[in-house]
């Protein structure tokens, strides 16, 4: 049950209702209809049930007791077509058949029951917070439109909590009080953001209703009242909930009736039990409380706010110092739609009757707004009180101490409550503080010895700067001891903190004179930014190491090594820039991820740098590894057979294998040793005793989980240089990125933790474009990602690119291939010992293909008993993972099978399992749907795959959005298969295309594949239209060709 649960795709859907957050989900499977009369509220068909939102949610947010939560059933309104509701393509349970009718079916509002969990506002925002940012990915696409937007409702309530922008109020209803925190959204960006979530508010966000009321979507409620009622509730139970931990005891609260308030503040509650006579007390306290929030809310709706500007004292030009001590701060009225607009209070005091008129600005009542605000300013800052004393108030002036304090703490709390603040701009940069520089020297000698170690020492001398100034320790000792906060030097204001100058005296005391290469290097791409607490302003380099940087930096002009000698073809030149910059990075025992769009050839590159190595006169070379999943290895043994027959290859792979110190030996015996994963995991305890000389890890999203014992096995090995192949670097989650830059280059992004919330969680849940820009600066020059639409990749392509994929069977195709293969040579022999006629024996032949072809298609389509996909075909797994790849390029693919029940199975598999449209056409299909699906496809936001049968999409169909066509399985005439192709080869397409052909190694397949290929030229007349030539080979031949061989 769990594991059925577990397996169905969702998507999870949620809205706020009645003071709860209500989470449903629809599910791929479908629930038995009712028989009888349908009830007036009829159960949505695809709702998953409570049991399997636990199940699924226990795995993504495993910190909330989900089994805890309770559970609630609501009525809500959705799109509806024929008594059904629309779901999602990648949800529909089977492929339709004749969907013609139900397409011109009109869509109308349904009402339906759904059941699901009834979250609090706590556990609701740790989920809402945790959604990652909308995208295509996998992950991702399980979160339905409603969910995302009340994720950005929740994080803006977060910011509002995280500014403390909130106040203590009261409710009152039919006399009885509750102590509440009221949210406050009093600034222009707060206002703006506000107007624009509530005018983003999906329609299903509002459709929930109670199932005892009448379904009338009249009723919904308005977008602003669901808004403010959710982000109302979290502020106060947030409020409550973390701040109740942090009451001072020994802080009574005040007596009489405003303690009694006090106190309710902090309650589960929040109700005031209160006396008659307190009531009375209450009454008037809550009228006097609602006047100053009117005040509030008043100032908030003016055209204006009073606002602040700090200004530094005058600087003499000659000497670059101030003339005087003393800071100011001046006052002025700043237009709330217009921040940039300021206007002094000298005209506020000169307008006639108080009322000012600023040019299409009318301010009634000005003078009394700015007294108000000038005297509430000054219970948050006592200096403005000094010039209350003035009949025109204009500015005060402030101590280095004060003007510390309002830049530090008095500034934030008047933004807080609502008024305007500006500050010198040289207070909120970087080089306004104490900070430390670098200046890196590395040995002359050591870029001769080599390779080099990421263990290397590298020289540092650092310095101590204030701004953009160096400052030696006399001077910092000088400035130590005017004991002010705001000094000045060579004419710039700048920070010291008691802080920053105990950490400064500890830096004297311990500074490093010497690093790693590795953490000198990431502290030169800033992944270090402080040093014993203190900020890393510069790291400059000299020698060889700003040589090394610069190249990192402009990989372009990286020079180019020549093709290995002993490379069998030619590359291409985009593969020849590739190869360079692998060896690029190997020289400076750089790990390096080579993540090129799929079809580029990755492979080839990684060939060639292993022969590029063998050449280069390096000394004698350790062993290459190279790790990959088990759907590729026969490919890579082909291909390197192919490239580099000259490098001696050992597969460590399958039952057989060798273990210990014969596998010690025999890995020292050859040059390059294939394995997989899973046995990496397996065996790592004594690969993880060799001293490799390059580790390559093929599909290196398997390491992507940093937890996983593969990726902790990975990590144990030895390498002079350490290689990623991807197509897709980056899948779901960023620290999936960390863990693949870990292995290549430990310490590079700092620790997991330090990571995740310098870059993981400012980009992905608040979309923070400069944290984004500071991780590309890092990753960048150990990436080298080139797509095919790049100017320079597209004149290097051909516009058809054939490509072969060798896939492996699974353990249980192997079983039923040779249980086939044996059965049928048994029958060809014993038909002709008895002298059966040739046509019976044909017969038996060609059937025997068929189901040959069919088990490696799948054991499901050889079997026929609708039995799971996942994990029992190496061609399916294969077929997934590369369409993985053109899914994340945003590209398009056909495939084709030569059979309707594969091709519908794929069609449903492939939908649920990417969560996007995937079409079918087969030989059943109706013209006119056939007609809607190609039109469909062809669209420029239409379904990215598109499954069809070989003989009915084969021919007669423009399918030029596709640049990818993949053959599942093959048909053995060559022109049949290049007509399928030719539905995306064709006039009209804009985009080299890349066909892949999926063959199972060491089958029928292969050798069938080689046969057509050394006849070619002769295909057509020679071998003809279809199978029946295979039906006439002798009893030897046709053993020659179905047995199953070792890969």
């Amino acid at each position: 049950m769990s594991e059925e649960i577990a397996s169905t795709p969702l998507v999870f859907h949620g809205s706020w209702a009645d003071e709860r957050f209500f989470l449903w989900a629809e599910s791929a499977a479908a629930a038995p209809r009712p028989r009888g009369r349908q009830p007036k509220l009829p159960p949505h068909p695809h709702a998953a049930t409570p049991a399997a939102l636990r199940a699924r949610l226990s795995q993504v947010l495993p910190t909330i007791d989900w089994a805890a939560t309770p559970e609630l059933t609501c009525g809500i309104f959705l799109p509806t077509r024929r008594d059904t509701p629309l779901l999602p393509p990648w949800l529909m349970p089977e492929p339709p058949g004749d969907t013609a009718d139900d397409e011109e079916a009109p869509v109308v509002l349904g009402a339906w029951k759904v059941s699901g969990l009834a979250l609090d506002v706590l556990p609701a925002l740790d989920l809402l917070i945790a959604l990652p940012a909308a995208s295509a990915d996998l992950y991702s696409r399980q979160w339905g439109d409603d969910l995302r937007y009340w994720s950005a409702v929740a994080k803006f309530g977060l910011e509002l909590l995280a500014r403390q922008a909130y106040l203590p109020g009261l409710t009152e209803h039919e006399g009885h009080y509750r102590a509440v925190w009221l949210p406050i959204w009093d600034t222009p960006e707060d206002r703006t953001r506000l107007k624009r979530l509530t005018e983003a508010c999906p329609p299903v966000a509002r459709a929930l209703f109670e199932v005892q009321t009448p379904a009338d979507p009249a009723r919904a409620p308005a977008p602003h009242t669901l808004l403010e009622s959710f982000l109302k509730q979290l502020v106060d139970v947030a409020v409550r909930d973390w701040g109740r931990a942090h009451l001072d005891a020994r802080h009574k609260p005040p007596t009489g009736v405003a303690g009694t308030w006090w106190t309710a503040l902090w309650a589960v509650e929040g109700s005031i039990l209160a006396s008659p006579r307190e009531r009375r007390e209450l009454a008037a306290l809550y009228e006097a409380w609602q006047e100053w929030l009117a005040q509030l809310r008043g100032a908030a709706e003016a055209p204006f706010r009073l606002s602040f500007r700090l200004e530094a004292p005058e600087t003499d030009p000659e000497t670059g110092m101030a003339r005087k001590p003393e800071w100011s701060l001046h006052y002025f009225l700043q237009a709330n739609d217009d921040p940039s607009l300021l206007v002094p209070v000298e005209q506020v005091w000169s307008a006639r009757s108080g009322t000012l008129e600023y040019l299409n600005y009318r301010f009634e009542n000005a003078q009394e707004h700015v007294l108000a605000g000038l005297g509430l300013a000054a219970r948050l800052f006592p200096p403005i009180k000094q010039s209350l004393r003035t009949a025109r108030p204009r500015a005060c002036t402030l101590s280095a101490d004060e003007a510390f304090a309002f830049l530090r703490e008095v500034g934030p709390l008047l933004e807080g409550s609502g008024f305007g603040v500006l500050v010198p701009p040289w207070w909120n940069k970087p080089g306004a503080r104490l900070s430390v520089r670098a200046k890196m020297k590395a040995d002359p000698n050591i870029i001769g010895k080599g390779i080099l170690s990421q263990d290397a020492l590298v020289t540092f001398d650092w310095e101590l700067a204030l701004g953009d100034e160096p400052l030696s320790r006399e001077e910092f000792e000088r400035l130590v001891a005017l004991k002010m906060p705001l000094v000045q030097v060579r004419g710039q204001w700048v920070l010291l903190q008691p802080e920053e100058i105990e950490a400064a005296i500890a830096f004297w005391k311990k500074q490093q004179q010497q690093l790693s290469f590795a953490e000198a290097l990431a502290m030169a791409q800033g992944a270090t930014t402080t040093i014993n607490g203190l900020p890393v302003s510069q790291v400059q380099a000299t020698g060889w190491l700003a040589d090394l940087l610069e190249q990192l930096r402009d990989g372009e002009k990286l020079a180019e090594v020549p093709q290995p000698r002993a490379f069998v073809g030619q590359l291409r030149p985009y593969q020849q820039r590739g190869a360079s910059w692998l060896a690029f990075m190997r020289r400076w025992g750089l790990g390096a991820c080579l993540a090129d769009d799929m079809g580029l050839g990755k492979t080839i590159q990684a060939i060639a740098l292993l022969l590029h190595e063998r050449e280069s006169g390096e000394g004698p070379l350790g062993p290459a590894l190279l790790i990959c999943p088990t759907s590729v290895v026969g490919n890579w043994k082909r291909e390197v057979q192919r490239f580099a027959p000259s490098l001696k290859v050992l597969v460590h792979h399958g039952a057989e294998r060798e273990r210990g110190t014969d596998l010690l030996d025999a890995i020292h015996a050859h040059d390059l040793v294939i394995s997989t994963y899973g046995l990496l995991r397996r065996d790592v305890e004594t690969l993880a005793k060799v001293a490799w000389d390059t580790v390559i890890l093929d599909e290196a999203q398997n390491i992507k989980n940093p937890h996983a014992k593969q990726t902790q096995a990975v990590r144990q090995l030895q390498a002079r240089q350490r290689i990623t192949l991807t197509g897709t670097p980056v899948e779901n989650r960023l620290s999936e990125l960390w863990s693949l830059m870990q292995f290549l280059n430990p310490g590079l992004l700092g620790s997991q933790a330090s990571f995740r919330s310098r870059f993981a969680l400012p980009i992905e849940r608040y979309q923070d474009a400069e944290a984004a820009a500071r991780l590309r600066g890092l990753v960048g020059p150990f990436i080298l990602r080139r797509l095919k639409t790049d100017p320079a990749i597209i004149q290097d392509l051909p516009d058809k690119l054939e490509i072969k994929t060798y896939c492996t069977l699974t353990p249980e195709q192997v079983t039923l291939y040779q249980a086939v293969v044996e059965a049928t040579l048994t029958r060809v022999e014993k038909a002709e010992a008895e002298g059966e006629s040739e046509f019976s024996r044909r017969g038996a032949v060609l059937g025997a293909l068929l189901r040959l072809k069919q088990i490696c298609n799948h054991p499901a389509h050889y079997l026929g008993d609708g039995s799971p996909l996942p994990g029992r075909s190496g061609k399916l797994d294969r077929l997934t993972e590369m369409l993985e790849e053109v899914l994340e390029g945003r590209e398009r693919a056909l495939i084709f099978t030569q059979f309707a029940e594969m091709g519908q199975r794929l069609q449903h598999y492939l939908q649920t399992l990417f969560g996007v449209e995937t079409l079918f056409l087969y030989g059943g299909t109706p013209s006119q749907q056939r007609d809607r699906m190609v039109a469909r496809f062809q669209e420029p936001d239409g379904p990215p795959l598109f499954v069809l049968s070989l003989k009915a999409g084969g021919v007669g169909l423009n399918l030029t959005a596709a640049n990818h066509v993949f053959h599942f399985d093959r048909w053995w005439n060559p022109a049949v298969e290049d007509q399928a192709t030719d539905r995306a080869f064709r006039i009209g397409q804009t985009r080299d295309v890349q066909v892949h052909k999926l063959i199972c190694a060491g089958t029928l397949e292969e050798r069938i594949d080689t046969l057509i290929e050394s006849k070619k030229a002769l295909a057509q007349s020679v071998i003809g239209a279809g199978e029946d030539w295979l039906a006439d080979l002798s009893t030897e031949e046709l053993r020659e060709i179905i047995v199953l061989r070792e890969t």
